[in-house]
């Protein structure tokens, strides 16, 4: 029976606050989650505090929480709150059946490790062309076989036609020609655009990034149920100069991602443990855009716990494609959980034990952003 729900949360750069949920059952069982936001918005507390008191003298299986609360499909950080309690729910339950949540999520022999690539956009401070290079080679060297940048700060779509807009283009461009050279091939080269383009200027960036040598292309436009044919557009250019096209990072539920899978419009789609509704909503996504000829690689730019969430459903998963790492933005991501995230040439090794297979030292955390709750409390 569920007996607590905490929010713990942990400022590790300028950028980023981790924020984890802690659910306790009785029996002293402890699932963890992790909702770590961009900017957390005002009630968002309030919202943690409501769903983890619905939860409170219930049972925690998987399905609990869908059973109390529908999920808050139009709301990008209340889907992300439901999704850190489903996380810690399936912890729980994986704990409790004696067995990995990989295997709780269906993995027949879970892989040992899981390939990643490196994301260095946050640890890249220094955001010249050389900042950048340097990053990359930093990724490299640690055996990582393929490094995604985020080169194009100051751009969004209504400023690609702009002067201003082309020399956020061409700077972007700059940063991208000095990570290739740095490379030479050593990892592969892939760019992340954060919806900053225009339909036109995605169109426009493909041969430049086929010249320096980028293999995946991600999110260079808006993202909506109309934008899907511009979408496909810009895949089929890409395809034609061997990149792959990938997205959809907030969808949340199979729904959120039907247009686009359906659609055309992605090689990749990009399920995220923080939105996408729960860890079995990842699944039968991954499932539904497989048998669709689209491939599933999770999107994992967050903090310590949404990693080994990711890496669990990808072992089960038995994908091809990497997992996302967030590197090396802050020491604190292998020192946070009991035992620390392990790493081996560029893979990441799943953790031993039952559930999720790690704790978390809520000694060195900020101060708990919401008061412990317990079953007793609740039924007050």
């Amino acid at each position: 029976m569920i007996d607590e729900a905490q929010l713990y949360s942990l400022r590790v750069s300028d950028k980023t606050v981790w924020r984890f949920i802690a659910v306790t059952c009785a029996d002293g069982r402890q699932g963890l989650g992790e909702f770590t936001l961009d900017a957390a918005p005002d009630g968002l507390e309030a919202w943690v505090a409501e769903v983890g008191e619905s939860l409170l003298g219930h049972e925690a299986t998987p399905g609990c929480l869908h059973d109390l609360l529908p999920l808050p499909c139009g709301d990008l950080a209340r889907a992300a709150v439901y999704s850190a309690y489903d996380q810690a729910l399936c912890d729980l339950a994986a704990q409790a059946r004696e067995q990995s949540l990989a295997a709780l999520l269906g993995a027949r022999n879970p892989a040992s490790s899981v390939p990643l690539y490196a994301n260095v956009n946050r640890r890249t401070r220094d955001r010249s062309p050389e900042g950048f290079a340097l990053s990359a080679a930093e990724a490299a060297a640690q055996g990582f076989a393929a490094v995604k940048i985020a080169p194009f700060d100051g751009l969004d779509p209504k400023s690609c036609a702009t002067p201003a807009g082309q020399r956020a283009i061409d700077a972007g461009l700059e940063r991208v020609a000095a990570v290739a050279e740095r490379l030479k091939g050593a990892a592969g080269l892939m760019v992340d655009c954060h919806w900053r383009f225009s339909a036109e200027a995605a169109e426009a960036l493909i041969g430049p990034l086929s010249s320096l040598g980028v293999s995946w292309l991600e999110c260079p436009q808006e993202e909506s149920v109309e934008a899907v044919d511009a979408l496909r557009r810009v895949r089929n250019l890409a395809n034609d100069a061997g990149m792959r096209l990938a997205g959809c990072e907030t969808m949340i539920g199979w729904e959120g991602f039907r247009p686009f899978v359906e659609g055309g419009a992605y090689d990749v789609v990009m399920p995220d443990v923080k939105y996408a509704g729960g860890l079995a909503a990842i699944v039968e996504i991954a499932a539904r855009a497989s048998a669709a000829g689209v491939g599933v690689s999770l999107h994992n730019p967050s903090g310590p716990v949404a990693h080994l969430h990711s890496l669990h459903v990808s072992a089960a998963l038995e994908s091809a494609l990497p997992l996302e790492l967030q590197f090396d933005e802050s020491p604190l991501f292998n020192s946070i959980t009991r035992p620390a995230c392990r790493f081996e040439g560029g893979r990441a090794l799943l953790p031993d034990g039952r559930g999720l297979g790690a704790a978390l030292d809520t000694a060195r955390m900020d101060q708990p952003a919401t008061k412990p709750r317990t079953a007793a409390a609740g039924r007050n």
